[in-house]
């Protein structure tokens, strides 16, 4: 009975042993995988502001959007949208520095920092200027969808 019982351990922890750095790959790799996931999100919105690309803006923002600009107007997804497809904000330039980008990814949610220079031509006014932002998206069946952004101007340099 004793050696039954010694026999099981030794096998249970030989088995956890070989089980658990898979497991953890496993792991690591699916969140990595998400990561990899939302910084496309990331690439693919950031050119859609540009191309005012209406149809894969209403695949990458979320219906209940929160858009805060860096001049704090903050507007839904539609009013978004609709300022971007009709040129009333014409993004010249909107380039995100890859290099300062920070995700977090939790569950089914990513926060993502970051900066990113822009040239916006705002109701006839040409702007160049350097925002920070913070941005959340949600996995919705499968698909990253932004759902709030943030961004704030850096002090003219």
């Amino acid at each position: 009975m004793i050696w039954n019982r010694r026999m099981f351990m030794a096998v249970l922890i030989t088995v956890l042993a070989l089980a658990l750095p898979q497991f953890v790959r496993a792991q690591a790799g699916a969140h990595g995988n998400a990561e990899q996931q939302v910084l496309q999100a990331e690439k693919d919105r950031f050119a859609a502001i540009v191309k005012a690309d209406e149809a894969a803006l209403n695949k990458l923002l979320a219906d209940d959007l929160t858009y805060t600009h860096s001049n704090a107007l903050m507007q839904t997804k539609a009013q978004f949208i609709a300022d971007v497809k009709s040129g009333a904000i014409d993004y010249v330039l909107m380039q995100a520095n890859e290099s300062d980008w920070k995700v977090r990814v939790l569950g089914n949610v990513a926060i993502v920092n970051g900066t990113a220079n822009v040239n916006v031509i705002d109701h006839g006014n040409n702007l160049k200027f350097k925002i920070r932002y913070t941005d959340t998206h949600v996995n919705r069946g499968g698909s990253w969808q932004m759902v709030n952004w943030q961004s704030t101007k850096f002090p003219q340099q």
